[in-house]
């Protein structure tokens, strides 16, 4: 049985505690929005060079097209390659998309417009509006872990193909912010495709039926990250 010296020390450690925990979390919170951006970037910038290996799934209306797998490669600050043997389909705004978005801090404004819970996790929301007419990019809307420095949902408006819905969960990775797997939702109407699917696509009777939204969705699920062990130029090409 405690003695009351003793019960007054645990309790003095759990109001610790919780004080800790409560004030970490006004401290997340009242960051700012660049700042918040900032704990991903911090965790981005660590990586030089990265290879692994993905396997999309894509679940397009109206096309049949088999999983595949494929090989991803990075250099810092830009390059980025896919290979594959196969048709793939991927999203122009890739991983490293978000990324490269976020880092050039100087080419947008960021506003704070609220929180949500994804997950279990609150989330900061950080609106991204670039400040040049050249950015494809119209407005990005991230969902941000701030305490991890992880996106946990994008949404991109573009010119060029409409509104993408990212989200990204993570594992083995995170202290690097790269994700475990990514899925996307395209609009069909906007999203380009390779020009036989669309053909494809074009030229056939679609069936209307309550499993088709207009939506298309990829999934991206990555393995095997080899990080900061050099990438060869010929992969890049």
């Amino acid at each position: 049985m405690k003695t009351a010296k003793e019960i007054s020390f645990v309790n003095g450690e759990l109001a610790l505690f919780v004080f800790f925990i409560f004030n970490f979390s006004l401290l997340a919170s009242g960051q700012t929005p660049n700042q918040i951006i900032h704990t991903v970037n911090q965790r981005f910038s660590a990586i030089n060079d990265y290879k692994a290996d993905v396997h999309v799934l894509c679940n397009i209306p109206a096309i049949k097209i088999d999983a595949i797998n494929a090989k991803v490669f990075y250099k810092k600050p830009d390059q980025f390659k896919v290979k594959s043997t196969g048709i793939l389909i991927l999203p122009k705004q890739n991983v490293n998309f978000l990324f490269i978005t976020l880092a050039d801090t100087a080419h947008y404004t960021a506003v704070k417009t609220g929180e949500e819970i994804i997950g279990g996790v609150t989330t900061q929301v950080i609106s991204v509006i670039p400040n040049r007419d050249t950015s494809d990019l119209i407005l990005g809307k991230f969902w941000i872990d701030a305490a991890r420095g992880l996106v946990l949902k994008s949404q991109l408006t573009t010119k060029s193909q409409g509104t993408i819905l990212i989200e990204s969960t993570y594992g083995a990775m995170a202290l690097y912010a790269l994700p475990d797997q990514m899925l996307f939702t395209v609009d069909t109407k906007k999203f380009k495709l390779p020009k036989a699917l669309a053909m494809d696509i074009n030229s056939s009777k679609r069936n209307q039926d309550e499993t088709d939204d207009g939506k298309g969705r990829i999934t991206l699920t990555f393995s095997n990250y080899v990080l900061n062990k050099g990438v060869k130029a010929e992969d890049l090409r």
